[in-house]
């Protein structure tokens, strides 16, 4: 009789009756959050958008998802590695600032560092404004796309609305709110793009 139990990187995975390893099979599927630290995200907007992903975090691990979180700028960087350990996730958004990895905002360099999970089941972008290059961006969004990866975006009132709705997966995954509603956006994002597939 196989058992389940948290590996190192608080993974769900099988462990036999009798102490041996069965070779570790992932049984949940991973998150990434994409957050925008280019210097307009100063502010409010950075610190709703920390709040959001920690409430997005517990959501997903109720529904058997693990969350990641990178940011991106002038380049893109990661937070956490995706995990299913909340206060793990907690104290590494802490870290989280504008400028962290530059000021300006190379949305494709965060898509491309998506590109490099192989169990990613969906991406949320959160930004403020326009990309460096809406061009490299939808490209990159496209490598993704075509593995089945969902696109959520979730921009700001300055954040240029038809762009986000090329960028998502379907027109329905491109929200677009008050800098006051990201918490409250990114934290019930869970029901848009993961309801769908557990």
């Amino acid at each position: 009789m196989a058992l389940l139990r948290l590996n190192d990187q608080g993974r769900l995975c099988l462990k036999g009756a009798v102490e041996n390893q069965v070779p570790e099979r992932p049984l949940i599927k991973d998150v990434l959050l994409l957050i925008d630290t280019s210097g307009s995200m100063t502010g409010n907007k950075l610190s709703q958008a920390k709040n959001g992903a920690i409430d997005f975090s517990r959501s997903a691990t109720q529904r058997g998802y693990a969350t990641g979180l990178a940011v991106f700028a002038d380049r893109s960087a990661m937070v956490c590695d995706p995990t299913v350990q909340s206060a793990d996730f907690e104290t590494k958004i802490t870290a989280v600032q504008v400028g962290i990895v530059g000021g300006s905002t190379n949305l494709a360099s965060g898509l491309d560092l998506a590109g490099k999970f192989k169990e990613l089941t969906a991406v949320v972008v959160v930004t403020d404004g326009q990309p460096n290059s809406c061009e490299d961006a939808l490209r990159s969004a496209a490598v993704l796309k075509q593995r089945g990866i969902e696109i959520l975006c979730i921009g700001t009132d300055d954040a240029d609305k038809a762009f986000l709705d090329q960028l998502a997966t379907r027109k329905e995954l491109a929200l677009h709110v008050m800098a006051d509603n990201i918490r409250t956006s990114i934290g019930q994002a869970t029901r848009l793009l993961l309801g769908a597939n557990r």
